[in-house]
This record gives C-alpha cells, structure tokens and sequence, in this order.
C-alpha cells in the first residue's frame, strides 16, 4: 500500500511491539520505500511515546525491555482481538499471547532515556488528544524535556496548515497517519518540500551524517529544536 500511495519514507509503530516493524525494514530493502524502524510505547503514567531507530537491531534490544516492563496476565481476544504476527510473505505464523495493549512498568522519563541509550529519538504521540497523550495524562509538556520532537494528530496537521519545520514550545511537529488498517496507509502525509527527511534516501552517498531517512530525520530534527 506503501508503494502505491507513493510513499518515500514510513514507519511502523505498533503499541509495544516491534516484530511487524522488523517485517517492514526487511521487506522494504527490494522496494522502493524505506522504513524507519519503530514502535509506540505506553509508559507507565499511559503516555503513548513514540520511538524511532536506526537499525533493528537497537529495536530488538528495546524489545527485550518491553517484554520485561510488561504484565504477567495473557492478551483477552474477546476484548483486544487476536495478536497476529505475519512472515515475509503474508503468511500468519505466530499468535502472541502477551498482553500489550497496557501500560509497561516503567516512567516516560526512563524510557526517553532509554531510547536515547539505544540511540533512537522519542517523540511524545498525538499530544493534543484527549487519551493516552503527554496533556491528558500529565497536564502540561515541559519545555525543558529531553524529548526530540513531539507529534500532533492528523486532524490538527491539516486544520492548522502545520508542515515540517514548525515548532510547538520549541519542539519541531511531526503527524502520522496513525493507520490502524491497511487501507489507511497513506491516505495522509507529511509532505517533504525540501527533501530534508527523503535525501537519506535520494542521496545515500551524501556522507555518514544523512546516509539514510533516520539520520536525516535525526538531523532535521536537532536543527529545528528550539
């Protein structure tokens, strides 16, 4: 759907799970789309973080956290639906019976540390929701957080007309389109003028610094930080 939508760059953040993200990034290295690789955590305060890495590796190392951080009690079906996991080819190989659709046993502020340990970004998700986000759950965002940038629903993207280089109390804004089905994929983005985030896939011989969409995602971030 990626590839049909024309899409140059997406990430898969499901809620503290990682293993489709993995799916993606190998899936993407004969198309052309390039993944970041991601996941949407839920701190212990039910803050929902974003999480964006340079390599899966530094993902699966994440993830041997989460499932640490999580509750002993199985997922509900009945209530959550199955956890499905796919293969390379669509096929399902796996039902994960963990419950992960709840908050892990650690802070926002220790997993922003984590995160940064293991070399990724954090970014605080669709902070202007009423659920699960930075102002519902803690009432404010600190202009002093140790947050990369922060990220606004869809909704809010496009009735304020924000776009890549806006800042909100000196955080740089990011949207996704929070597709929870196939089919949603792409139906909106973030569009890249300047090919500030896509040269790291345009230009991979650029130099180590914006050699892929992580790094230049990273460095456009650090210089539109206020």
């Amino acid at each position: 759907m990626a590839l049909k939508r024309n899409l140059d760059v997406v990430s898969i953040t499901d809620h503290n799970a990682v293993q489709h993200s993995i799916t993606a990034c190998r899936l993407s290295k004969e198309e052309q789309v390039s993944v970041i690789p991601g996941v949407e955590l839920t701190t212990r305060e039910e803050v929902h973080l974003l999480a964006y890495f340079p390599d899966v590796e530094s993902l699966l190392k994440l993830e041997k956290k989460i499932d640490s951080c999580l509750p002993k009690a199985s997922n509900n079906p009945k209530f959550f639906g199955h956890q499905v996991r796919y293969d390379l080819s669509g096929e399902i190989v796996e039902l994960d019976s963990k419950l992960r659709q709840t908050a892990l046993d650690m802070g926002l502020d220790k997993l922003v540390a984590l995160i940064h340990e293991l070399g990724g970004l954090a970014v605080p998700a669709h902070i202007n929701k009423n659920r699960f986000s930075i102002l519902s759950q803690l009432g404010f965002l600190d202009s002093e957080a140790n947050f990369d940038a922060v990220e606004i629903s869809k909704f809010k993207w496009e009735k304020e007309s924000f776009s890549l280089s806006d800042t909100l109390d000196g955080f740089p804004v990011i949207a996704g389109s929070d597709s929870h089905a196939v089919d949603d994929i792409g139906l909106f983005f973030m569009e890249d003028i300047n090919d500030e985030i896509c040269r790291g896939r345009i230009y991979p011989t650029r130099g180590l610094d914006e050699s892929s969409p992580y790094n230049a995602l990273k460095n456009f971030l650090k210089r539109n930080k206020q």
